[in-house]
C-alpha cells in the first residue's frame, strides 16, 4: 500500500513539473530581454524592438508584398514545392505527394486548376487564399516547368468557374 501512495505521489509531482517549466522559461525569457539600444532589461511581456518590428511589417507593412505575388514560379515554391517538391519529383513520406514533374493529368489546365482551388485527398484547397490571377499563373509555371512541357491553356474564366457557388469552409472536420 505504502509503495502505491508514493508512486501516486511521484507521478503527481512530475505530472506539474511541464506546466512549472513553461511558466518558469517564459518569465525566464521575458527577464532576460533586453533593449539593444540601452541595454536595460525590458519589462516583462514587453516585446524586444526587433520583434516588434517584425510584427508591423507581417501585419500590413512590407512583407505583403511578397505574398500577393503572381509570379507561378515565385507561388509554387512558396505553396506547393514542400509536398511536391522544387523541382516537382513528389515525395512519399508521412503521405503521398505526387510528382507534377512528367505527370500526364497537367496536359490540360482543367485538371491542376480544379485541384488546386478545391483540393483533393490530402491536397489541400487553396483557393479560399489565392485569387485568380495567382491560380492561373501555377497552373501555367506547372503545365510549362517541372519537366513538363505542355501548352499553357488555362484562362481566367475557366478558374472562376471551377470555384465552387459556395466556397468550403476549411474549418469543418472533414478539412482537419
Amino acid at each position: 500500500m505504502r509503495q502505491i501512495v508514493f508512486s501516486a505521489t511521484i507521478v503527481g509531482i512530475l505530472g506539474t513539473l511541464p506546466l512549472y517549466a513553461q511558466d518558469n522559461d517564459t518569465n525566464t525569457r521575458a527577464a532576460q530581454a533586453t533593449a539593444p539600444e540601452t541595454g536595460e532589461i525590458s519589462p516583462e511581456g514587453e516585446a524586444r524592438p526587433q520583434e516588434r518590428d517584425i510584427t508591423a511589417m507581417a501585419d500590413g507593412g512590407e512583407w505583403v508584398e511578397e505574398y500577393v505575388s503572381e509570379d507561378g514560379e515565385e507561388l509554387y515554391q512558396t505553396l506547393c514545392s514542400g509536398c511536391h517538391m522544387a523541382d516537382g519529383s513528389g515525395a512519399i513520406g508521412a503521405g503521398k505527394y505526387p510528382a507534377l514533374s512528367g505527370n500526364p493529368n497537367l496536359e490540360y489546365a482543367g485538371y491542376a486548376t480544379y485541384v488546386i482551388i478545391n483540393g483533393q485527398a490530402a491536397m489541400p484547397s487553396l483557393g479560399h487564399f489565392l485569387d485568380d490571377q495567382q491560380v492561373l499563373a501555377i497552373t501555367d509555371y506547372i503545365q510549362t516547368n517541372l519537366g513538363n512541357d505542355y501548352e499553357a491553356d488555362g484562362t481566367l474564366d475557366a478558374v472562376t468557374d471551377a470555384r465552387p457557388a459556395e466556397p468550403v469552409d476549411q474549418n469543418t472536420e472533414e478539412h482537419e
